[in-house]
């Protein structure tokens, strides 16, 4: 029986499907309307690929995909998925492929989308301003491993700085302050969910790590959904960086964590961000981290489903 947290947008159901013909895990994002299969090798792929769609109608989802290594990359090609992306060293010592398909009526495919201009124009913009991050300077920052249970408190923090600077700012300007409540009150609902950010594997860790201006008392959280037995991670970070102050943040804690992530095992590292969000897609390439994946509307959001793109990174082992 697939097991849910309610009221918990982050939260992936499991449901275990082990029979004579397949043997795999199913993890269902609700939120996104897809669905992650974990494949153990049981039984043959049309089986699995007859059995995934019934699934997928029944719980009304609309994007099936998959981590697998590269002998298994053939038989789910023959089945209509596509590769979207390859994380090097995810399985320690190979490689894990991607592979998806997508059952939106207006999705016509990814057929020579590698050529289209405008992911292009994306990555390259990215890398452009990556470039230019590697020389930001950055001053009176103290990074730190920071426990869960500490989270909510430091984020609730953060927020009322924010807050209370948005205030000043609108009472300098002469503005009216009207609202300021409904706002905070909007921008830490996302807090409280737990985990924090959202979960892509079951069986995991999840580390935090924080960011802070030791003057202005700034802050930015980074989490780490690690596997240990692999020795993968994903990351994520909390706050979108958008000015140079947050920029500079956002990278000396990248680079920090990773540090420590290494120290405990971690050999490859991940991140999956909004194609629109040319701050964090740069803050990962200025860190080193490679452009290895398209996941194509692997979000869905108030305006329809949006793009993320995977950065990778491989640690020495």
């Amino acid at each position: 029986m697939a097991e849910r947290k309610k009221n918990n947008i982050n939260q992936l159901s499991t449901r275990m499907v082990r029979n004579n013909d397949i043997f795999c895990c199913l993890l269902i994002n609700q939120t996104n309307q897809s669905i992650r299969v974990i494949d153990f090798r049981g039984g043959n792929f049309q089986l699995k690929h007859n059995y995934l769609e019934r699934i997928l109608l029944a719980d009304g989802m609309r994007k099936i995909f998959t981590l697998i290594e590269r002998d298994d990359m053939s038989g789910w090609g023959r089945v209509g998925y596509h590769r979207e992306g390859t994380i090097p060293g995810y399985y320690k010592r190979s490689d894990a492929y991607i592979m998806a398909r997508i059952y939106d009526d207006d999705w016509e495919g990814i057929r020579d989308i590698e050529d289209q201009p405008e992911r292009k124009n994306i990555l390259n913009e990215a890398k452009i301003l990556g470039n230019d991050l590697t020389n930001l300077k950055a001053s009176g920052l103290n990074a730190e491993h920071v426990a869960a249970e500490e989270v909510t408190d430091l984020l609730k923090n953060e927020f009322a700085r924010l807050a209370k600077k948005a205030s000043t700012a609108k009472k300098t300007r002469g503005a009216k302050t009207a609202g300021n409540k409904e706002t905070r009150k909007t921008s830490f609902s996302q807090v409280i969910e737990d985990p924090i950010f959202p979960q892509f594997s079951r069986e995991t860790e999840s580390h935090f790590f924080i960011c802070s201006n030791r003057r202005t008392k700034q802050i930015n959280l980074f989490g780490a959904e690690y596997q240990g037995c692999f020795g993968n991670a994903k990351m994520d970070l909390f706050f979108k960086p958008k000015t140079k102050a947050d920029l500079a943040i956002a990278r000396h804690g990248l680079n920090s964590f990773i540090d420590w992530l290494e120290v405990i095992g971690a050999v490859a590292i991940f991140s999956l961000v909004r194609a629109d969000d040319l701050e964090t897609n740069a803050l990962f390439f200025s860190a080193g981290f490679r452009n290895t994946g398209w996941m194509h509307r692997q979000l869905m959001t108030r305006e329809g489903p949006v793009d993320q793109i995977l950065w990778t990174k491989k640690l020495t082992v």
